[in-house]
């Protein structure tokens, strides 16, 4: 099992979660793309509607540097900064434990 993975928290300008959550979400094809990348989430809180997470699974650390330099990235990072609060936070992340989907 891979353990390469990585956390993006958006915090969006009051108001402005739905708007980034959909930019976000955009990328998705050129996500789809990228044979390495195993898992791509986009979630936005139930709690706080502003707090959006990127959620992603890499097969190797060759798969996670080419999807910070591709077209999903570059789309995202060119299209949500303006709608932000502050910069995103990057969270690159090992698995503890997971369960697979079914």
């Amino acid at each position: 099992m891979t353990r390469i993975a990585g956390v993006v928290v958006f915090k969006a300008k009051p108001d402005l979660g739905e708007e980034v959550a959909k930019r976000i979400a955009a990328a998705l094809p050129a996500v789809e793309a990228e044979a390495g990348t195993r898992l791509w989430l986009v979630l936005r809180s139930n709690t706080d509607t502003d707090n959006i997470f990127l959620v992603d699974l890499f097969d190797s650390e060759a798969s996670l540097d080419a999807h910070m330099s591709g077209r999903a990235a570059n789309q995202i990072f060119a299209t949500v900064p303006e709608l932000l609060v502050a910069e995103p936070e990057l969270h690159p992340s090992a698995i503890v434990a997971s369960k697979p989907a079914a």
